[in-house]
């Protein structure tokens, strides 16, 4: 395991390397996953155990990783914002873990092949949106690299002690990242609610989204090949209408708020 913690480090390294040199943001620009992965050499052999394995060791090694990095820029985009630039960083921070806990439920290289792609787009997601915070918040480069430079080392160093260990490396992994996401929820509805907005719709569909756990409990416990794949669908829809109507929701408290504002001027 330390030769392929070491090889996959070395992989980092020139995928950092090489992308540093392309675009604007060199430690943004990390965050796109290009890591390659194990290919097989024919139809026969590309679901055998053992390559199936190297592939989730593969994902969970860049999971950690990429995870680290974006909770380095989440921070320091968090800083310089005070707090106003990160809601969107999260959800997609959100969707990255949603497919990276999913492969240990998965069984066959297609459909680890299929969630990496969806980790890669999200990851790039991650990125351009990155570049927005930094240009609206007057973002420091420098800055951001020592920011995402202290926890990704961190990330490694644990991964590299103890690879095993590593959280997206495990069946539960999937039902943790649903119930951090429900967390984050529930935060931002209290959050709402102390402003004033209306948060009646927005807690309909929260509620919708929690009651999947005890679908999600079944998939992880019964082992149900490629299920969270089904599963995480109906839960990306609904995440995409918890967060438009919270959108909604915010532009029609500001209405209120300005149409209040004048009022009291009358």
């Amino acid at each position: 395991m330390e030769g392929f913690v070491n090889g996959q480090r070395f992989i980092w390294m020139m995928v950092w390397l090489a992308i540093s040199f392309v675009f604007i943001l060199p430690i943004a620009s990390a965050l796109v996953d290009n890591t390659d992965i194990p290919s097989s050499t024919g139809p026969l052999d590309k679901d055998n155990p053992e390559l199936i394995s190297v592939l989730k060791s593969n994902a969970a090694y860049v999971g950690v990783t990429q995870q680290a990095r974006m909770d380095g820029v989440i921070g320091y985009i968090d800083r310089i914002s005070d707090g106003a630039g990160t809601t969107n960083l999260r959800w997609i921070q959100d969707d990255y873990l949603a497919a990276a806990s999913s492969i240990p439920l998965l069984y066959t290289s297609d459909e680890i092949t299929t969630t990496r792609g969806e980790m890669r787009a999200q990851s790039i997601r991650f990125f351009e949106e990155t570049m927005t915070q930094m240009a609206a918040y007057n973002g420091n480069n420098e800055e951001l690299r020592a920011c995402t430079n202290e926890t990704e080392t961190k990330a490694e160093n644990a991964f590299a002690r103890m690879p095993d260990s590593a959280w997206l490396i495990k069946g539960s992994a999937r039902l943790a990242a649903f119930n951090a996401s429900a967390g984050e929820r529930a935060a931002l509805l209290l959050t709402l609610a102390g402003k004033g907005v209306d948060i009646t719709e927005i807690r309909k569909i929260s509620d919708q989204i929690d009651a999947k756990r005890t679908d999600m409990q079944a998939i992880v416990v019964k082992h149900q090949d490629g299920a969270i794949l089904s599963l995480n669908s109906g839960i990306a829809r609904l995440n995409g209408q918890f967060r438009s109507t919270v959108d909604d929701a915010l532009k029609n408290h500001e209405i209120q708020i300005k149409t209040a504002a004048m009022l009291a001027m009358k």
